[in-house]
């Protein structure tokens, strides 16, 4: 990384000072990085530093160790307690495409649920009843209440709905 950092600074001195006040930008050696990328560890000395790759992740058939998938003398990674076959397995998650596809189906499962049972419910079993007075309106000393007939009316016109 200092290398890097020293090729840039090298890089923006011949250029106009300008470019050097937009900030540094490393350049890699490469485009990308491996399948199995194995990051310099210095503190493991002579011990060989292997790639991390989840023992789940190999084949189920031709080991020594069934229950594990190991060979006999394969050396242990470093991170064993976290790639061998007793770690907590590892999910896979669908793409935000598949999930806006099942939120799309939920919703609509959910509103046509609402619908059909709005649409399927029975009338009521009761009639909505309807008191002389406008109820205790009146007495209780509120506006003056609609007739007998009127009332008769409104709970008629009620039950058609």
């Amino acid at each position: 990384m200092n290398r890097a950092l020293l090729r840039c600074s090298v890089q923006l001195s011949k250029q106009s000072p300008l470019l050097a006040l937009r900030g540094l930008r490393f350049q890699s050696t490469s485009p990308y990085k491996k399948k199995y990328y194995v990051d310099p560890e210095p503190q493991i000395g002579d011990y060989p530093n292997l790639p991390q790759e989840f023992y789940e992740d190999r084949p189920q058939r031709g080991w020594w160790d069934r229950q594990n998938r190991r060979n006999f003398g394969e050396p242990v990674p470093e991170q064993i307690e976290i790639l061998n076959m007793w770690a907590p397995t590892q999910y896979w998650s669908p793409g935000w495409k598949m999930v806006g596809k099942m939120w799309c189906g939920f919703i609509l499962t959910l509103g046509t649920v609402f619908f059909v049972i709005s649409k399927a419910r029975g009338e009521r079993p009761y009639v909505r009843a309807f008191y002389p007075y406008g109820g205790l309106k009146e007495e209780l000393g509120g506006v003056p209440s609609r007739t007998m007939a009127k009332s008769i009316e409104e709970a008629a016109l009620e039950v058609k709905k």
